[in-house]
């Protein structure tokens, strides 16, 4: 994936439907599709398995040639786990030259209004990772059980829509970035009972900070230990940045913990910050690719001003100890 292309979108389409017959009429022919391609691998189908039931009736014998994946596996956790099985499989199973057909319905109940709203954020993240590549790409959408607004921001992370006629430019795509960074307001400010400790020279002592906070606040050693190498990401970043010093807040809730990260100066202008994995060479964000995979949110903001500073805010759930 050519992360430095700056054009053609990738393949990318959304399918939304109303029906178990709309549902197959965008599928079977996407799938059937990836069979017919010379040289490149079985497709793969990531739904209910419901769905995947209805997918190898229609299929017939052409379901042997299919990868059937069930999404309540695929879509565990946040969508940056969810994003990093999306790629691991790919770079698993996709041909030589990276071609591969794969199509994903994410999971919506029981999500929350926040959940959902990083969710958005990832589908248009998906267009920007593979921009330049050659998958084929679909993301499914039923009106039967995705939210309203949920469907409409489909329309506008995915460059095309596949519908039973063949696949039609979408009218209200938003570029990449545009959309990541829409509506984002400032942070709350933390609350008074915040645990602040400035560093100075050293930013990357930030990570036992942090889990010897989150620990005492009732985190399992293992999941406390993960959380501050999480925070060693921000830190490191900011030190590859010149950073010298920084300052660390943190706080909890009866379910959450929250660890925030200023600096003094210095922009953030890459919206996908440590939303790309780790490639062949190091790179200053690799470790805000672990941070993000660790915390169910983490929320980036910067000033328009260099001499403004930046923030990275990390949240997740906090994991009683026993």
């Amino acid at each position: 994936m050519d992360h430095g292309a700056p054009s053609t979108p990738a393949k990318h389409h959304v399918g939304v439907h109303s029906s178990d017959e709309g549902f197959l009429a965008v599928m079977v022919p996407f799938l059937r599709e990836g069979i017919a391609a010379e040289d490149e691998p079985d497709p793969a189908a990531v739904t209910t398995s419901r769905k995947l039931d209805l997918l190898r009736d229609a299929l017939g014998p052409d379901a042997r040639h299919v990868d059937f994946l069930d999404s309540a596996r695929w879509y565990r956790g946040t969508p940056a786990n969810s994003m990093a099985t999306a790629l691991d499989y790919y770079v698993a199973h996709a041909s030589p030259e990276g071609r591969l057909h794969l199509a994903g319905e994410p999971v919506w109940p029981g999500r929350s209004p926040r959940q959902i709203s990083e969710w958005k954020r990832y589908e248009a993240l998906a267009t920007e990772l593979f921009t330049g590549a050659p998958p084929d790409l679909m993301c499914l959408y039923d009106t039967r059980t995705a939210p309203p607004d949920v469907i409409d921001a489909a329309r506008h992370t995915h460059p095309t829509e596949l519908h039973r006629h063949g696949i039609r430019p979408s009218p209200l795509y938003t570029e990449p970035a545009v959309y990541a960074t829409q509506d984002l307001g400032p942070l709350p400010a933390p609350p008074r009972d915040a645990v602040g400790v400035g560093l100075d020279g050293d930013l990357t002592a930030g990570h036992r900070f942090a889990a010897d906070q989150a620990q005492a606040r009732g985190m399992a050693p293992d999941a406390a230990a993960r959380f501050g190498r999480a925070v060693s990401g921000a830190t490191g970043y900011a030190a590859s940045q010149g950073c010298d010093r920084a300052c660390l807040k943190l706080w909890s809730t009866r379910e959450r913990v929250i660890c925030e990260l200023r600096t003094p100066r210095g922009r953030i202008t890459d919206p996908f910050l440590g939303f790309r994995p780790p490639g062949p060479g190091t790179r200053p964000e690799d470790g805000l690719w672990d941070t993000r995979q660790v915390c169910e949110f983490v929320d980036m903001r910067s000033g328009d001003e260099a001499k403004e500073g930046w923030t990275i805010r990390m949240e997740t759930a906090l994991v009683p100890a026993g």
